[in-house]
């Protein structure tokens, strides 16, 4: 292992411990009375999830957001915790600056190989300052860490299902009304960002959230059986 991945891997299990130590506070941290406008909003115009049968759980993040680099160990610790109510996804925050970057995330999703470069596009930005908004280094990136074939990359990163996926995104996000990253999503109806509660207090909001949808379809449920 060559020093680059070593400092890499030291990085990422440093990481990892301050998310599990997290979702350890998280799971044992006495239920909070958190405040609509205060802590998250509710969108005047709900957002149609994906699976109506599920609670949906967006993340929308940027790999240009170091916040989001901090925060992405504790979303990984939580989405695996998650229960199977609870159907969690990433959406990539899409301007002019930020569309390549959002196209390397779809292309590593289309050739299944997200779990192998998510990390390593934060670390490649924020631990060695890399502009990875430029397609050259997102492919050698792509070619090292996930073995994917470089003519591959160059069809699927310009394909029309990338660019259809990345215009998706930016409609995504102008209807959750994001302003900053890290910003999660709860059930197309609630937002909250770390601007508000910081990293350490957004999967308790979120979890509040979560709980409270839940509550409402059960009473829904009850109402419509009677």
């Amino acid at each position: 292992m060559d020093v680059v991945r070593q400092r890499l891997w030291g990085v990422c299990v440093g990481r990892l411990a301050a998310a599990l130590a997290c979702t350890l506070v998280f799971a044992t941290a006495n239920a909070a009375e958190f405040e609509k406008g205060v802590d998250y909003i509710e969108l005047p115009v709900p957002v149609e999830t994906r699976d109506p049968n599920k609670i949906e759980v967006v993340e929308v993040f940027s790999y240009a957001c170091i916040h989001c680099y901090t925060l992405e160990p504790m979303v990984a610790a939580w989405q695996q915790a998650a229960p199977d109510d609870v159907d969690f996804y990433r959406v990539p925050l899409v301007s002019q600056r930020l569309v390549p970057l959002a196209q390397a995330f779809y292309a590593a999703e289309t050739m299944g190989v997200l779990d192998r470069v998510h990390m390593p596009m934060f670390a490649a930005i924020h631990e060695y300052g890399i502009d990875m908004s430029r397609r050259e280094y997102v492919r050698r990136l792509f070619v090292r860490d996930a073995g994917v074939d470089e003519e591959e990359f160059m069809r699927i990163f310009d394909s029309f299902g990338v660019q259809s996926r990345v215009r998706q995104a930016a409609a995504r996000g102008r209807m959750y009304r994001i302003l900053a990253t890290p910003s999660i999503v709860v059930n197309g109806r609630y937002v909250t960002e770390s601007g508000r509660v910081g990293l350490e207090g957004m999967f308790l909001v979120v979890n509040h959230l979560i709980e409270r949808e839940r509550a409402a379809r059960a009473d829904a449920e009850a109402s419509a059986s009677e």
